[in-house]
């Protein structure tokens, strides 16, 4: 029987105490419910207009930290503006978007999902998941909104470390 109440797994993991922990816990979540190839957690500041990756499942490729510019096109119109998931099911719809889509095609992926993740009428990040090419054409994006406010915990841990330091 599948457990469909994540809570118990992801309270474990926050009192742990360690980020990492909690991406993993959140990382064995969604890939439960979503076929994930690469999973990053990125922190926006669009004050800035920058981005920072908090979480990678492929340090090699996708290295944690490091600021990179936010460029606005249709991304942000959708997922800073309107504050609603990006969703894409052909490496051609990634490279209108995305900088970095030749590394996306290299690692043969071609399917994204980024989530919003929204405090205080403000996206402060996104939660991005990405698979082949068609990964995500019936993927239940309400399995996302149902775990935000666990997904929601790593951008605040590091906004609490940043006011702390």
């Amino acid at each position: 029987m599948v457990n469909n109440h994540p809570e118990p797994a992801l309270a474990l993991a926050l009192k742990q105490g360690t980020a990492s922990d909690l991406h993993y816990g959140l990382h064995q979540e969604l890939g439960k419910h979503f076929n994930i190839k690469l999973l990053t957690f990125t922190k926006i500041n669009m004050t800035q207009r920058k981005a920072k990756r908090l979480y990678s499942s492929d340090a090699k490729n996708y290295a944690i930290g490091g600021f990179k510019p936010i460029e606005i096109n249709a991304w942000t119109t959708c997922v800073i503006e309107q504050q609603q998931a990006f969703v894409a099911h052909q490496y051609s719809e990634l490279a209108k978007v995305f900088f970095d889509h030749q590394l996306i095609a290299d690692l043969k992926l071609g399917s994204v999902i980024n989530w919003p993740v929204i405090v205080h009428s403000e996206v402060i990040g996104t939660v991005n998941l990405l698979a082949e090419e068609g990964a995500y054409l019936n993927a239940d994006l309400s399995v996302l909104e149902k775990l935000t406010p666990w997904l929601a915990i790593p951008f605040l841990i590091d906004l609490i470390r940043k006011n702390y330091d």
